[in-house]
């Protein structure tokens, strides 16, 4: 049944529309009973009911796992900003940063980070990505070409979680990193 627009009143034209026959098909004139009418009306707007309950409990369900699913991510990633090494998962240390944990930094320190000079800035960060292409790679040029293709996806796949254009340094960084390797 359609629920929405106009579906109510779409509901009840047939609840109508079914008063008035028969049993067997026929149509009834004036003699209709004004309580079968009823129960047919009322019975159509249940329906409803249900549907659109249905529906809601559906929405809610999937919205359920949707948030359960992005507040998982958030925690990983506020674990990974924190500097907190669980094992199995990607930490600040494992990437060789040993300051301060990143959820801990003022404006200004953060800004340090990113900068020209900056543990995360586009020199240090493409270097480091390049250098881990050149050490799984050795002198192997297929496999190079592979460490670049992943990077060009990884940027892709990372700008569609963002859900948008990344920010310009990650444009910068990638571009940089490319032309090293």
């Amino acid at each position: 049944m359609q629920v929405g627009g106009n579906g109510y009143d779409n509901a009840n034209a047939n609840a109508l529309s079914n008063a008035m026959m028969h049993k067997d098909g026929e149509k009834l004139g004036k003699e209709t009973d004004s309580s079968s009418v009823e129960d047919q009306i009322n019975k159509s707007a249940v329906e409803v009911s249900i549907s659109m309950n249905a529906q809601i409990v559906l929405f809610s369900m999937n919205s359920g796992d949707l948030v359960k699913d992005n507040t998982l991510a958030q925690q990983n990633v506020l674990s990974f900003l924190s500097g907190a090494e669980v094992d199995g998962q990607l930490s600040l240390k494992d990437l060789g940063y040993e300051g301060k944990p990143i959820t801990e930094l003022s404006v200004s320190e953060a800004t340090a980070l990113i900068g020209d000079d900056g543990f995360f800035g586009i020199e240090q960060t493409s270097q480091r990505v390049a250098d881990f292409v050149f050490n799984f790679s050795g002198d192997d040029i297929e496999l190079l070409e592979k460490g670049r293709e992943g990077i060009v996806q990884g940027f892709n796949e990372a700008q569609e979680m963002w859900g948008g254009d990344l920010p310009q340094i990650s444009h910068d960084t990638q571009a940089k990193t490319l032309e090293l390797i």
